[in-house]
C-alpha cells in the first residue's frame, strides 16, 4: 500500500507540473504586443484624411497614425468648425509625437469668426492674408511647450484658379508663421509631388480638387523620412 501510494503521488505531481507549464506557455502566447512608442496624428481637410490613410500603409508596427481630418473643414469658418480650437484639445487631452496639419482648399471664401460674421472678405487680399496667418499661427501654437512636433503639409495648386492661387498663398503664408515657431516644419505637397506653381494635374482626380491614390501614396512615402526625423 506504501509504494501504490508513493505512485499515485508521484503521478499527481506530475501532472500538476505539465499542466502548470502549459498554462505559463498559455499565458506567454497571449501577450498582447506593445503599444507603439510613436503616434502620428493627421488633421486637415479631406485631402488630409487621403493622406493620412496612405501614411498608414507606409509605417512600421512601431507607429500608430491616427486620422482626425474632416471633410468640407478649414480656417475660414470657425462657426462650422474651429480647427485651433480642436488642436488645444488635442494638444492637452491625446497629443502626438507628431501633428500633420494639412487644409486650405476649403479656404477661397470670406473669413468669418464664431458667430458667422465675416471679418475679412476674400477680395480684401491684404487684410484676408494678415487674419489667416493669424489663424495658421493660433493653430500652430495649440502645441507651443509641448513635447509635440507640427508637420504643416501645404495644398497643391488645383484645377480652379479660385481656389488653387489661394492654396499657393496659404502656403506661403504658413511658411512664414513656420518661420518664427521651431516646433513647427513645413512641406509643401507640390514639391513632394513635383508639381510646382502650376495646377497639379498628373495628381487630381475628374474634380480638379483632390488628390489621386497614386499621388497620395506618392506624397506619403516622401513624408516617411521628414516625419522620422522628428520622433
Amino acid at each position: 500500500m506504501t509504494l501504490l501510494l508513493a505512485v499515485l503521488v508521484g503521478l499527481v505531481l506530475v501532472g500538476g507540473a505539465v499542466g502548470c507549464g502549459r498554462g505559463g506557455a498559455s499565458t506567454s502566447a497571449a501577450t498582447s504586443r506593445p503599444e507603439p512608442s510613436t503616434k502620428y496624428t493627421v488633421a486637415g481637410d479631406s485631402i488630409s484624411l487621403g493622406l493620412g490613410a496612405a501614411l498608414r500603409t507606409k509605417t512600421g508596427d512601431d507607429v500608430v497614425v491616427k486620422n482626425i481630418g474632416a471633410e468640407g473643414t478649414g480656417l475660414a469658418r470657425p462657426d462650422r468648425f474651429d480647427w485651433p480650437g480642436r488642436l488645444e484639445e488635442l494638444a492637452r487631452d491625446f497629443p502626438p509625437t507628431v501633428l500633420v496639419f494639412s487644409l486650405g482648399s476649403n479656404d477661397a471664401q470670406d473669413l468669418t469668426d464664431a458667430d458667422g460674421t465675416v471679418v475679412a472678405k476674400a477680395s480684401a487680399t491684404q487684410a484676408w492674408d494678415a487674419e489667416y496667418a493669424r489663424r495658421l499661427g493660433a493653430a500652430f501654437d495649440a502645441f507651443r511647450g509641448t513635447p509635440t512636433k507640427v508637420l504643416w503639409v501645404g495644398p497643391v495648386r488645383t484645377a480652379e484658379d479660385r481656389v488653387g492661387l489661394t492654396n499657393r498663398r496659404i502656403q506661403r503664408l504658413a511658411a512664414d508663421a513656420a518661420a518664427s515657431r521651431p516646433w513647427v516644419t513645413v512641406a509643401d505637397l507640390a514639391e513632394l509631388l513635383g508639381t510646382g506653381e502650376q495646377p497639379a494635374a498628373r495628381c487630381l482626380r475628374d474634380d480638379g480638387l483632390h488628390l489621386t491614390t497614386s499621388c497620395l501614396d506618392e506624397a506619403a512615402t516622401a513624408l516617411v523620412p521628414r516625419l522620422t526625423s522628428l520622433r
